[in-house]
């Protein structure tokens, strides 16, 4: 309960800094009349008067006077105000402002586009009914048995279906008994079933489906879903609101079928120039094992640019308990054992930077906690020393420069699994069952650290380039191990360095290499530390920290050699900068009498690059690989003992290798049987003589491109063929036809042949929606997941099952 009120109370914390700073309105003076210049009546200025009057036109015409009625027939069609009639006959009753048409009718109410038969329509109330009628209103196509307008802008449609795919023969649609658009809102039905070609994949009492652009309020479509751990589950019952142009709300509910329910919060901001974030808050009511569980999270961030370069950020993590993450589709909540939420401002000072902040760690497993509250640092980036003392550039100080490093901080460690608030800041609690009383439960520390260098640059001979620093660094801290109060230590070192190049060129000719560079460079350092055992009774925490150390005086010695490679024809040739890389290194104690070199270290890196291998023909080039591409890169590291090298022996321990080889290309592929589109409607456009229908049948040409690479490393302490250790990495992805997609990683250890880890992703396009099925095994754990969700419609429908355990 105390661990509940300490996050709450950070959260509040967190919250109170970001509220005034998010808290921002522009005042909106309401606007005033202009007395000294009143509005001038524009002479230009043309109002469109809409017409009432009926337009009618036909091959035949017949009136009968005594009923005032009107036939049409022979192409005829009937104009009122944004209302367009065509049919094979028409029938125009005047008296009572109505017609009707017999047979195929074509029908253009505003930018809604109709097709049926026997239409009837009121003139003055521009309402009607049409018999088999279909619609395309806003990209979304409907039909049903009778369409009827009932409104201006309300249809009603019996036995109607609904789909935004626009092929021929839909890939999914809904259908309902009763069926009600609100142009330019949303779809209402009631009751509804829903099919993906052709299967009924779900059915809903009631169901409300957004086709208004832009946002609006409103409910969500909820999102079925099946694992394990909960059953089956109705997700995301939720209500969408937005705020303006700079947030939207999501309030939703998830109820599932063996574990409870659990309500959520989610919202996402953004103001250009000004702020951005989002917050996700969830409680959830959990019954597991017969016990009721309470559990909440809160999660968020919030970036905000404040005044002169200046900004805030804000991370926001906290839960009660990691069970509110079991059936999370989330790997990385699932897996998390920490949680960390800070707090941080910066802003650049010149050329340097200051930043302040906070952080919070929990530890899931083990119900701790580490708090840096506050935190604070100054960085002065390195600086020419002429700026200070305001010389010219070409005096001997203009090579100087200098830097500054400061640091505050205060930790805390919370290992008490019932912390108070008070623990948060300073209350340091000593184990009751250490005897000892130095094992703490809860550790605090608070302490200042400065960092101030200078260094030289220089160039002799104008090939040696010489190098010297002098850095200092001194921390003061509230007390050390022997729990003196206001402790204080400090180190230095000092450097110097020298290195130089040689070059080596050869070319050639008539030779496919057109030359060879080799480069060498030679390093020479030397360093000095004071002995520092004086602040071994200091503590290191967060970046308050003294080096503690005997006196060293080091000599380090290093060869890079690098080279380099050319090769094509003359004006197209391609460079390889790092061919082959191989560094060597060891280092002197000066101060150590017996065996002061240290181990020689080896460094080898072969780079070739990426080569364009070209099309491979398969089949008398009836199927083709184009685009083939090979890549492969290798590196090796390994230690000698310069005290036990032998002619016979030399010595190479802790050795390493990998290497990695990838191939890519594209494999195309011809689609013969293309889908026809819904081309309904096309009647109402206007015949374009260069706009070709696609057949049924035809040729198209797509791109299948694929992706494979292996790569290996391996480990010895003696030998690099008698490994200790040797794990082999995979990975393919491949697009196997127009709509099948696949990738493959895996994990293998070479040594005790056992598969460690394994992941299979299959995608399979159905136009208007996408199937993904993931499947994970590693170690004695496995993990599915299939998707099945809709791609076009705003909040896309998504059915998910899932299931994870042991094996």
């Amino acid at each position: 309960m105390k661990n509940t009120l300490i996050r709450l109370f950070l959260v509040s914390l967190l919250m109170l800094i970001m509220l005034p700073i998010c808290a921002q309105s522009e005042a909106i003076s309401p606007a005033m009349p202009d007395t000294l210049f009143p509005e001038i009546p524009d002479s230009l200025d043309i109002n469109i008067v809409k017409t009432d009057s009926l337009f009618y036109k036909a091959d035949s015409i017949h009136f009968e006077y005594t009923t005032e009625i009107i036939k049409l027939y022979g192409k005829p069609q009937i104009n009122y105000q944004d209302t367009e009639i065509i049919a094979d006959s028409i029938t125009i009753d005047i008296k009572n402002e109505c017609a009707y048409s017999y047979g195929p009718t074509r029908m253009k109410d505003g930018d809604q586009l109709l097709l049926g038969t026997n239409i009837r329509f009121d003139v003055n109330t521009q309402t009607g009914i049409l018999d088999d009628g279909k619609s395309l209103i806003e990209g979304g196509y409907y039909s049903g048995q009778e369409l009827r307008k009932t409104d201006k802008d309300t249809y009603d449609i019996d036995g109607g279906t609904f789909t935004n795919c626009d092929l021929e023969e839909p890939s999914f649609w809904f259908w309902a008994k009763q069926l009600r658009v609100y142009k330019g809102d949303k779809i209402v039905g009631k009751p509804v079933i829903g099919y993906v070609n052709h299967m009924p994949v779900f059915f809903f009492p009631f169901i409300t489906i957004p086709i208004r652009q832009g946002r609006y309020p409103g409910f969500l479509i909820p999102s079925p879903d099946y694992n394990n751990v909960d059953g089956f589950v109705i997700r995301n019952l939720a209500v969408y609101y937005p705020y303006k142009d700079y947030a939207d709300f999501v309030f939703g509910f998830d109820i599932m079928e063996k574990t409870g329910w659990k309500g959520h919060f989610d919202t996402s901001y953004l103001k250009r120039y000004s702020f951005s974030g989002n917050l996700n808050a969830s409680y959830q009511h959990n019954l597991k094992d017969d016990v009721t569980y309470d559990d909440w999270s809160l999660q968020g961030r919030h970036h905000q640019d404040l005044p002169e370069k200046s900004s805030l950020d804000a991370n926001i993590n906290f839960v009660s308990n990691k069970r509110i993450w079991e059936s999370s589709s989330n790997v990385d909540q699932s897996l998390a054992q920490r949680l960390t939420s800070s707090v941080s401002y910066s802003k650049p000072i010149g050329s340097s930077y200051f930043n302040a902040g906070s952080n919070f760690t929990q530890d899931l497993i083990n119900d701790t906690a580490t708090l840096s509250l506050p935190s604070a640092s100054f960085y002065l980036a390195s600086r020419p020393v002429s700026e200070l003392l305001n010389v010219s550039s070409d005096s001997w100080l203009s090579n100087f420069n200098y830097r500054y490093n400061a640091y505050l901080e205060h930790t805390g460690y919370l290992k008490e699994k019932n912390y108070s608030i008070s623990d948060l800041f300073w209350d340091n609690t000593v184990d009751p069952s250490d005897t000892t009383g130095l094992t703490m439960l809860n550790e605090h520390h608070f302490g200042i650290k400065h960092n101030a260098g200078i260094s030289r640059n220089s160039k002799l001979f104008g090939w040696l380039t010489l190098g010297e620093s002098f850095d200092y660094s001194e921390a003061w801290m509230d007390r050390d191990k022997q729990n003196d109060k206001y402790a204080r230590g400090n180190a230095w070192t000092a450097s110097v360095n020298a290195r130089f190049n040689l070059y080596g060129l050869r070319n050639f000719s008539n030779f496919p290499v057109t030359s060879v560079r080799h480069i060498i460079t030679p390093n020479i350092g030397y360093s000095y530390q004071p002995d520092t055992r004086k602040n071994s009774d200091l503590y290191n925490f967060g970046s308050i920290a003294v080096s503690s150390v005997k006196e060293s005086s080091n000599l380090n010695f290093s060869v890079d050699n690098n080279w380099q490679l050319k090769y094509g024809t003359k004006g197209k040739e391609t460079k390889l900068n790092d061919l082959l890389y191989w560094r060597i290194g060891t280092s002197a104690n000066l101060k150590k009498k017996d065996q002061p070199f240290s181990n020689i270290s080896h460094n080898l890196t072969f780079k070739p690059g990426t080569y364009k291998i070209g099309t491979l023909s398969i089949n008398d080039g009836k199927y083709q690989v184009k685009d083939i591409k090979v890549g492969y890169s290798s590196q090796f590291s390994a230690t000698q003992n310069p005290y036990q090298i032998h002619w016979n022996d030399m010595n190479l321990r802790n050795q390493y290798f990998s290497q990695g080889i990838s191939i890519s290309g594209s494999a195309p592929y011809t689609k013969y049987f293309v889908a026809p589109k819904n081309r309904n409607f096309e009647v109402f456009e206007s015949y374009d003589s260069l706009n070709a229908y696609p057949k049924s049948f035809q040729e198209d040409t797509g791109s299948n491109d694929w992706s494979f690479s292996i790569s290996q490393n391996i480990y010895a302490d003696k030998d690099i063929f008698h490994s200790e250790s040797s794990n082999l990495r995979m990975n393919l992805t491949c697009k196997i036809t127009e709509n099948w997609s696949l990738a493959y990683t895996n994990y293998y250890n070479l040594k005790t042949s056992n598969m460690l880890a394994q992941t299979l992703s299959i995608s399979r396009d159905l136009h208007c929606w996408k199937m993904d099925i993931n499947i994970t095994l590693r170690n004695d754990y496995w993990d599915y997941r299939i998707t099945l969700f809709n791609t076009l419609l705003p909040d896309a429908l998504r059915f998910q099952t899932h299931d994870s355990r042991k094996y």
